[in-house]
């Protein structure tokens, strides 16, 4: 039986490669349709040599698909979702059918693996499966939130408006995450060019010049000698403190992904004053996001605050929206379930309190996430004022005083040469 070579995008957008051994070329592609794949390419294996060259293209092409996944980051799948949500709303408020409308998207899409995951999406639909269970199995694409809102937006027959409110509210949270991302941008560069800046003085420039100092005999002063020491440490000592700093790293990741720990450490960030303010309002302001986004498009108070709790990563919102979950199935007022809360100020409280009360909780929650995107801003114009200059005062005493300790010992030398 003939044996054939072939290399495939499964149905995640994965390339795969393989050998198959079938009576026909025909048969065995059949035979990868069948599973869902998209060919990519097919022949006979004829030798050794054919099978070795397979073999180098192959790893090439693994690769380039890792390098593709490391690219392709979650706020640019983000993005695309985005882009795909508002496209298909478009084309269903116009009268087209749900699968010819996704056809068309198939054909414009350029990023590979979204395309094979939309032609699986339509292959599923076709066959009978409502959309929402079309994409979900693939999570790391549509999450919890998109596949509610388009699962209660095909039951009410509003597909077109939920996909509609999904596209808004992808791109909110996108541009939430920039502004946070863009504003502490420049610090970070400016911290790691002054930490590159003082390694590198301590390490290649300073010793040198202390060599020559030394030799003259002199005692160095204070600052020289401190200085001295530290360059000494990390020129001879750099594998150790290297290997303690990867320790110290490990042990904060391992206290960070263990529950009682990532709580105390979210607990005490939340307290600090500018940026526990700024993370505050950040969750208030996505939380705000979703649940307008959720309610808008008919789902219920209590599954909303389900799939947000089940969505979101931060340990206290996600403690306080069980207790809002907890509260609303006991059929008793959310207001003293977050009394004493962390995350949620008292104005919040009270306002999520009274919407609800009086059957207004989207126009409410809608306001609120205008109000607190508004005071995300604000506040990261905040943050960035007070620590730019902060970095900037410290890498400038920090090159200040190794510049001192170099030149204060040359300028010894030149009064004793007076």
């Amino acid at each position: 039986m003939p044996v054939f070579h072939y290399k495939v995008l499964d149905v995640a957008g994965q390339v795969s490669e393989g050998t198959l051994a079938a009576d026909a070329a025909e048969e065995g592609r059949r035979n990868l349709r069948e599973r869902g794949w998209r060919i990519e390419r097919f022949g006979p294996v004829a030798d050794g040599s054919k099978s070795e060259a397979w073999s180098t293209h192959g790893v090439l092409e693994t690769l380039r698909g890792m390098l593709g996944r490391i690219w392709d980051r979650p706020s640019r799948r983000a993005d695309r979702v985005a882009d795909f949500a508002r496209q298909l709303a478009l084309l269903l408020r116009s009268g087209v059918p749900l699968t010819e409308g996704l056809d068309v998207l198939i054909g414009q899409e350029h990023h590979r693996g979204f395309e094979t995951i939309l032609r699986d999406v339509l292959d599923r639909v076709r066959s009978g499966v409502s959309l929402a269970d079309a994409l979900t199995p693939y999570p790391m694409w549509f999450d919890a939130t998109f596949l509610a809102a388009v699962q209660v937006g095909q039951r009410s027959g509003g597909l077109d408006k939920a996909l509609t409110q999904l596209a808004t509210f992808l791109k909110e949270r996108s541009g939430l995450r920039h502004q946070v991302t863009a504003a502490l941008t420049y610090p970070c560069i400016l911290l790691v060019l002054g930490v590159c800046v003082t390694l590198f003085l301590m390490t290649r420039v300073i010793p040198q010049l202390l060599t020559v100092l030394m030799s003259s005999g002199k005692p160095l002063p204070t600052a020289t000698a401190i200085l001295k020491t530290c360059t000494d440490v990390l020129v001879g000592y750099w594998p150790w403190l290297l290997l303690g700093v990867v320790g110290i790293a490990a042990l904060g990741t391992a206290v960070i992904r263990s529950r009682r720990g990532r709580r105390v450490c979210e607990g005490t960030i939340l307290r600090t004053p500018i940026a526990g303010s700024l993370i505050q309002k950040t969750l208030v302001a996505r939380f705000a996001q979703q649940m307008t986004m959720l309610l808008g498009s008919g789902v219920p108070f209590i599954e909303a605050i389900r799939i947000v709790r089940n969505a979101e990563h931060h340990t206290l919102l996600v403690e306080e929206l069980g207790g809002i979950e907890r509260a609303i199935e006991a059929g008793s007022d959310i207001a003293p379930t977050l009394a004493n809360s962390r995350v949620f100020p008292p104005l919040v409280v009270h306002l999520v309190a009274v919407g609800q009360s009086a059957g207004e909780l989207p126009q409410m929650l809608d306001e609120l996430r205008i109000g607190y995107e508004t005071e995300v801003k604000i506040a990261l114009t905040k943050f960035t004022a007070a620590l730019e200059p902060l970095l900037i005062v410290v890498m400038a005493a920090l090159i200040g005083f190794v510049i001192f300790a170099t030149v204060m010992p040359i300028l010894q030398v030149t009064e004793v040469m007076r």
